[in-house]
């Protein structure tokens, strides 16, 4: 058996300089990579890291993913090789990228966006050995629609091959909701002066006609989808691919959005799903959210999560 730590971290922007309008339209300043090595101050360095939000991190010969690299190895990490993925429906140059240190990661097969061989099926896919074994395991690195409840679901439906259980999977990712059931789902959805349309409007699942002006209903359909449907009768989860959500599985519900001056309910969107296999590969204990190294001034709005599994 090898210990095997998985971490997912969205660095705001990949750590470029710059907010509001210009760095969400595409512009900004240059990188501050120091923000993307504050996020793993702690030493906790992972085998594989998923680095959310790689702003561009392709252009020009993929400076950004090899800066970004370069300055993990100085801060005292491992020699990472960077794996650029993609958005689906020309979500822009803000995907992930995926981290794998080659001592611990023999990467077998990437399904680059890029290449002339590209399927939708097989975005943002690795496939990989650990050193001196042959058997494969399967990582996905995601970004979850950030408009539409009905794109997450299409996209989490797509992952049902990855499901199955004869090879070991992990998907990583901001996925911008949560399953449904009392400890993930926000109970604020509908209090007055909290919300405003645009803060809620890829939270809520859209009704449309006379429900847009609520009551709210929290959509949870993407990761159900994934994980299964919470029947509080029964208080276990039913249905869905057979995919386990890391909190659930460590039983720590820590939020990984930062607090908003408005008050809003944080969540913990962020998470590493794992298989069947998997999940019976967790080493208790090992999940973490990881803390800011100054919670005054948090270098992402988003903590860092890890896990161990031992396959």
């Amino acid at each position: 058996m090898t210990h095997l730590r998985l971490s997912y971290v969205n660095v705001e922007h990949g750590g470029r300089t710059g907010s509001g309008y210009s760095a969400y339209s595409g512009d900004g300043g240059p990188y501050d990579f120091g923000r993307v090595t504050g996020m793993l101050h702690d030493g906790d360095w992972p085998d594989v890291l998923v680095v959310g939000e790689g702003d561009r991190y392709e252009l020009n010969g993929m400076e950004g993913a090899y800066e970004a690299a370069a300055a993990l190895r100085e801060a005292g990490g491992p020699a990472y090789v960077p794996h650029p993925c993609s958005l689906p429906r020309e979500g822009g140059m803000f995907a992930p990228v995926i981290y794998v240190d080659p001592r611990k990661v023999v990467v077998r097969r990437f399904y680059g966006h890029r290449l002339p061989d590209f399927a939708a099926r097989n975005r943002n896919l690795m496939v990989f050995t650990l050193p001196g074994r042959t058997d494969p395991v399967r990582l996905v690195a995601w970004h979850g629609d950030i408009y539409s409840g009905d794109d997450r679901l299409a996209d989490a439906r797509r992952f049902d091959r990855l499901s199955a259980p004869n090879i070991p999977c992990a998907l990583l990712g901001d996925w911008n909701t949560v399953p449904s059931g009392p400890e993930f789902e926000p109970t604020d959805l509908n209090t007055p002066g909290v919300h405003n349309p645009r803060q809620i409007n890829y939270r809520v699942q859209w009704q449309g006609g006379p429900s847009l002006a609520g009551p709210h209903v929290y959509d949870t359909r993407a990761l159900d989808a994934l994980c299964g449907w919470w029947n509080p009768a029964t208080k276990r989860r039913e249905g869905g691919l057979g995919f386990s959500h890391s909190a659930e599985l460590a039983g720590d519900y820590t939020p990984t959005q930062v607090e908003r001056p408005n008050g809003r309910q944080c969540l913990p969107i962020d998470a590493i799903l794992l298989n069947e296999p998997l999940a019976a590969a967790y080493v208790a204990g090992s999940y973490r959210v990881h803390d800011f190294r100054d919670p005054q001034r948090p270098d992402s709005d988003h903590k860092r999560i890890s896990l161990t599994v031992d396959i």
